[in-house]
């Protein structure tokens, strides 16, 4: 059988401060800290993506790769579920940030071979900057000709990104575990780098947004 090339939606998502913690655990003489915590990340993405038979994640390091054939009536759940996955992620103290677009792609047995893969990682390393995982233009001016873009777990910024909404409770998260998920983030973050601060006042910006909260350090003293 000839291989082909289908249009899928696909997401490229880079857990941030990866390499970091694979030097922590590989130069310390002490048991690995991050090792257990990326695997069981990792398991819990594959079993909440495998709920829908047509979607395929693939993980390399510190990246990320989720897709599934293009059907805009399934755009509204493959968003949701990549925004819970977010939100497991948040509530592990992890962040990552990432694109999502859509184009010509094929995955098999662990060969990937996809334009639109390419496309959605330009996204995350040009555009994304936060943690967030923003969403191309190309597809949102599709998306708006079949369905109601307010229908999509989105959030717009005013740079021009729309990006996934993950700060949303559900069954198992509230807002109150969400803001002290975030809290203990800036914490454990409080001694970093300028470049990682920027990420986490970004992200202490969008809870308060969000939440009423008041996180954020002042723009201005």
């Amino acid at each position: 059988m000839a291989l082909t090339l289908d249009t899928h939606f696909v997401a490229f998502i880079d857990i941030l401060g990866f390499s970091a913690m694979v030097q922590s655990d590989c130069e310390s003489f002490d048991p690995p800290k991050y090792l257990e915590l990326l695997y069981s990340a990792h398991v819990r993405a594959n079993a909440l993506f495998s709920k829908d038979l047509d979607a395929t994640l693939i993980q390399f390091s510190d990246s990320i790769v989720l897709s599934r054939p293009f059907e805009m009536s399934e755009l509204k759940r493959f968003l949701e579920t990549i925004a819970k996955w977010q939100r497991m992620l948040l509530m592990d103290g992890l962040l990552c940030r990432g694109g999502i677009t859509f184009g010509k792609h094929f995955s098999k047995e662990k060969f990937l071979f996809s334009k639109a893969m390419i496309d959605a990682y330009h996204l995350e390393s040009a555009k994304a900057r936060y943690p967030r995982i923003i969403i191309s233009e190309d597809l949102l001016q599709l998306a708006k000709t079949s369905i109601s873009l307010d229908q999509l777990p989105l959030t717009h910024q005013d740079d021009g990104a729309a990006f996934i909404d993950f700060l949303t409770s559900d069954e198992t998260t509230t807002a109150k575990d969400i803001i002290a998920a975030v809290s203990i983030i800036r914490e454990k973050n409080k001694h970093e780098t300028s470049a990682v601060q920027e990420k986490i006042n970004w992200l202490l910006r969008y809870t308060d947004y969000k939440f009423d909260s008041v996180n954020a350090p002042p723009q201005f003293c």
